[in-house]
């Protein structure tokens, strides 16, 4: 067996049936070898940063390990904006990657590519030799699903055809499923700390991140803010985890609904669960001031990372609320009346959205009429840009996993790959993607071609201002004329038509009616460019 053969093997072996890529010397026969000797999916990329993003979007619908794999030097550092927003989203992927011979100085594709994988954040695995390639890839498969993070793979190149002996890959349900984190003793000066802040409050918050999703821990958190009597909010990434009839009261941060934030301003006890707090969630540390706040994270190093906290501990989101739990009971505090109070304004979404004006094209009149004709088991993809402001309040998910966001790292044009992974995860449910013009010129247009290529649906509702609209908002401000932010762009429906997808303009209210049948009746890629002008959008609150 060569080693290309046993590396397709040992992610058959690890579970992996689909992989995102583009491929080149380094990788080309090892993708072929798991397509045409194993059976399985791959999905081909225009531009290796899609690649990373596919495997992101696959990885967040799906809950599993998203594998991406790229060739060397330029194939990797193209990959870098996506690399960053994976490892601040904490996605669980791999990425397998080549490198040129170290005796060939002379290789226009040579690169230090070890110091470039860890300045993104990325775990970095280098195969050592051919005996171990398929061991390392196992390894590193591991520690994507246990630890919730990138790894990337570097098996040499010339490492390729050397035969070596076929791998002992163990295919039991061990070895399979994700690893669990790391369990942490819980320090009890902590959780003292942490009880004493509660059981004095008379008014506490509960905030859910992300990281109780990831590790299940949803009901034991909702359990537990009852016991409290404290609303429930979560952060952006953990939005729809928890309805109204949860005591949720959307979004904890920069997006909350006016009674979500009410309250917030009444609180006088924030505990938060795996959530990193960055400045979006607490509005650049406003929402805190001045208020005690406990926060739970499994990895120490988060604890208090962007802002000062109160009480931090250490430990798995379950363990510590049952810890704490016990330590109230024993205590016999009661639970506050708090929740209770607000019991009666609970909205029904994360984010109440406010009345939508028909009497002029909009963002928000657009995005709830063309939702409103979608599948409601729908998966829903969002890319960055200032339309996201409008984008999330009136496009929803039906629930956490079917949110995937492609914004961790403030990029825009990351959406699209994240959308075709999503899609491939989602098979059979319809996809949306809502992008903005900048962004779909980006990545967009190419990896369109992409999924039209590959026979995958997807929705794409283009936010189209003519502008790079965050840019046009600061020139704006400063009484500066923002020409240099403005564009022409092509009619991005006529593109799409071109690539072999369908396309629909809305620049008029008129327009809407006929957007709004082509989700209804088609039956391939849709994209619809919604024209507003710059100056009508809602910008995204900092």
């Amino acid at each position: 067996m060569q080693v290309n053969q046993a590396i397709a093997a040992a992610l058959i072996g690890g579970g992996v049936d689909t992989m995102f890529g583009l491929i080149g010397d380094s990788n080309l026969f090892m993708v072929n070898e798991f397509v045409e000797t194993h059976g399985g999916r791959y999905v081909s990329a225009v531009h290796e940063a899609s690649s990373v993003m596919m495997a992101h979007g696959y990885a967040s619908r799906s809950g599993r390990v998203g594998v991406a794999t790229v060739t060397q030097g330029p194939g990797l550092t193209n990959t870098a904006t996506a690399l960053v927003e994976t490892v601040r989203a904490s996605t669980p992927l791999v990425m397998l990657i080549g490198d040129t011979a170290p005796s060939n100085l002379r290789n226009l594709q040579s690169l230090a590519q070890e110091p470039f994988v860890r300045a993104t954040g990325a775990e970095y695995l280098l195969v050592e030799s051919p005996e171990t390639a398929a061991e390392t890839v196992c390894r590193a498969l591991r520690i994507a699903a246990g630890q919730s993070r990138p790894v990337v793979v570097n098996c040499p190149t010339e490492y390729m055809w050397v035969e070596v002996a076929e791998p002992a890959l163990d295919p039991s349900e061990e070895f399979i499923e994700a690893a669990s984190a790391v369990q942490h003793e819980l320090d009890e000066a902590e959780l003292d700390t942490a009880v004493g802040l509660i059981a004095s409050a008379t008014r506490p918050l509960v905030v859910v991140g992300r990281g109780v999703v990831d590790s299940n821990a949803g009901k034991t958190i909702k359990d537990f803010s009852e016991r409290l009597g404290a609303p429930l909010l979560t952060t952006l990434r953990a939005r729809n985890l928890y309805g109204a009839g949860d005591g949720s009261l959307g979004v904890f941060g920069t997006l909350s609904s006016e009674k979500g934030a009410q309250a917030i301003v009444e609180s006088d006890c924030v505990v938060v669960f795996g959530a990193s707090l960055n400045t979006w969630t607490t509005a650049h540390n406003t929402l805190l001031t001045g208020k005690p706040v406990v926060h739970v994270d499994v990895q120490r190093a988060t604890l208090g990372r962007f802002t000062a906290v109160t009480a931090p501990v250490c430990g798995d989101a379950a363990t510590v609320a049952e810890a704490i739990t016990t330590w109230l009971d024993e205590g016999e505090i009661e639970p506050a009346t708090f929740r209770a109070r607000v019991a009666s304004d609970l909205v029904a979404h994360d984010l109440e959205a406010a009345p939508v004006s028909r009497d002029r094209l909009s963002f928000a009149g657009v995005l709830t009429d063309l939702m409103a004709a979608v599948d409601e088991q729908r998966t829903v993809v969002f890319d960055g840009g200032r339309f996201l402001g409008e984008a999330f309040a009136h496009v929803h998910a039906p629930g956490v996993a079917r949110q995937v966001l492609s914004t961790s790292f403030g990029a825009i044009g990351m959406g699209m790959g994240a959308a075709i992974g999503a899609a491939v995860a989602a098979s059979g449910e319809p996809t949306v993607l809502v992008t903005g013009d900048g962004g779909f010129m980006m990545n967009g247009l190419a990896e369109l071609q992409s999924a039209v290529r590959q026979q995958i649906p997807l929705t794409v509702l283009v936010c189209n201002d003519g502008s790079y609209g965050a840019e046009y908002d600061q020139y704006v401000a400063k009484g500066v004329r923002p020409d240099l932010s403005l564009f022409e762009w092509p009619s991005f429906a006529d593109v799409a038509t071109a690539l072999g997808a369908a396309g629909v303009t809305v620049g008029r209210l008129e327009d809407v009616s006929a957007a709004v049948e082509a989700i209804r009746t088609h039956d391939k890629c849709l994209v619809i460019d919604i024209q507003v002008g710059p100056d009508q959008v809602v910008e995204v609150p900092h």
